[in-house]
């Protein structure tokens, strides 16, 4: 069960009758534009590393236990997880798989987004020729996932000339962004024309993060949910090619955070000093980088280079110092991008981010041409979301339950401007929508389960959420 905090607390396991008798004490937890239920883990069943860090993000994000699933990626000779598979290994290990698991279950309609363990190859090679080096037409495993394996041309890929329909802008200095909009928002919008918005939660290596350096930075990331810390944002300006390719974004960029109570900008040419304080993010333009350990947990920092998500390089820095030193996301490129400014993530990520958006929405909507780079840490990650702590009414004996049960819902204080949402899950499926939610446990099997009330608001156009969950045992004796 989830608590204030954001932290899972171990259900009675095993589930015997005599100690799950009692239904739970109802707790709140906080969530963004983006829900976990709405998430897909996916686990490669072949690394004892990727089911062991899925079980504690799991745990962490309260994702429910049928949005887990498990494939089967076989790791190299030498027992290491290999950094590089084909598209067709990908498509029929990876993709056809957990898309079939998840229709299996009918949860199809529901997941917004992908989120990979470790344990994962994180380039995929257009042939088995490409597995030994990156190629410039190599896609990242977020990259295959997004697409849905409709892969674009080489040269699109190449020269970045694929846009995403999720990307929001700006395009030229005097340009404007659109309005962040959270995930189901653009869904509902694009319909069939939705990509499938994919992250990893870390390379677990050589070059990378231990387990257990994952592990806490998942943990801290969901402890800093909805605090709104306050710091610096840094802009980096160099004359490198690499921060040349996108510092037309910086100025306005950082008015926009400026605009936000929370947080101050910094357009300087160095990396941030000490002076600085508190990071809430960071974006420069460098091979190798000085990363300061001064990160805010679920924040996000990057540095525009060729491969910093290509483990098997020894050059350039790699995305992972980032968290690191603190940030709870970060991205990098698998393959050589170029000095192409549409391959990697806009500044105004950060005003998204200080809106509200989850960090994987807000990383979506301000990378047009996303197919090479691999988002990495927390994609959950909400640091400056509105806290919504729903308040469910329903039975509270320390008895099982049986036959049909009655919910209400409700959302303390002022509503922004539209009435709340509210949809019901039972195990993690959708189940009722509304106020009011009739639970006939007969339909179910006799019992564990778990009842997840999510609240949705609209506030300043983005679609936040949270949730409140309960377990009960159902009890009817086999009747159904």
């Amino acid at each position: 069960m989830a608590s204030p905090s954001g932290r899972i607390a171990a259900r009675p396991r095993p589930w015997r009758k005599a100690a799950a008798l009692a239904a739970a004490v109802l707790l709140p937890v906080s969530a963004a534009a983006l829900g976990p239920h709405e998430v897909a883990l996916v686990v490669n069943d072949a690394s004892m590393d990727s089911i062991l860090l899925a079980q504690a993000y799991a745990r962490v994000r309260a994702i429910p236990e049928c949005n887990v699933v498990r494939v089967s990626v076989p790791a190299a000779e030498d027992g290491s997880v290999p950094v590089a598979m084909t598209r067709a290994d990908f498509e029929a290990r990876v993709f056809r798989p957990v898309q079939a698991a998840l229709e299996e279950r009918g949860l199809g309609p529901q997941i917004l987004a992908w989120v990979y363990s470790c344990g994962f190859p994180v380039r995929v090679a257009a042939t088995k020729k490409g597995l030994g080096a990156p190629g410039t037409k190599d896609l990242s495993i977020a990259g295959a996932t997004f697409v849905r394996c409709a892969w674009p041309s080489d040269d699109d890929i190449e020269r970045g000339r694929w846009i995403s329909p999720l990307f929001a802008g700006p395009d030229d200095p005097d340009g404007e962004p659109a309005r962040p909009q959270s995930l189901d928002q653009l869904r509902n919008n694009l319909l069939d024309g939705m990509p499938l918005p994919a992250a990893m939660l870390a390379w677990v290596g050589p070059r990378g993060l231990t387990l257990d350096q994952a592990i806490e930075i998942a943990e801290r990331s969901a402890e800093a949910d909805c605090a709104a810390p306050k710091g610096t944002v840094w802009f980096a300006k160099s004359d490198d090619v690499r921060s040349r390719c996108r510092d037309w974004q910086f100025e306005k960029a950082a008015a926009a955070v400026d605009a936000h109570e929370s947080a101050r900008a910094v357009i300087a040419t160095n990396t941030p000093s000490a002076a600085a304080g508190a990071l809430l993010g960071c974006m420069a333009g460098a091979a190798d980088v000085r990363i300061p350990k001064r990160f805010v947990p679920g924040s996000f920092a990057e540095h525009l280079t060729s491969f910093a998500a290509a483990f098997d390089r020894p050059t350039q820095t790699k995305a992972v110092k980032w968290l690191r030193g603190g940030a709870g996301f970060t991205s990098g490129t698998v393959a050589e991008p170029y000095a192409l400014w549409q391959k990697f993530p806009n500044a105004w990520i950060f005003p998204r981010m200080l809106d509200g958006l989850t960090g994987i929405e807000a990383w979506y909507q301000s990378v047009r041409c996303p197919l090479q780079q691999l988002p990495l840490g927390d994609p959950l990650a909400k640091p400056w979301a509105p806290l919504l702590e729903p308040v469910v009414e329903g039975p509270s004996e320390e008895t099982p339950v049986s036959g049909r049960v009655e919910f209400r819902a409700s959302l303390p204080g002022k509503y922004a401007r539209k009435p709340p949402l509210f949809t019901w899950l039972v195990d993690g499926k959708a189940a009722g929508t509304g106020r009011a939610f009739l639970w006939d446990t007969t339909r179910w099997e006799d019992g564990p389960h778990a009842v997840r009330a999510v609240v949705r608001e609209t506030r300043d156009g983005i679609r936040h959420q949270g949730f409140y969950e309960v377990s009960f045992y159902v009890e009817n004796g086999g009747v159904r």
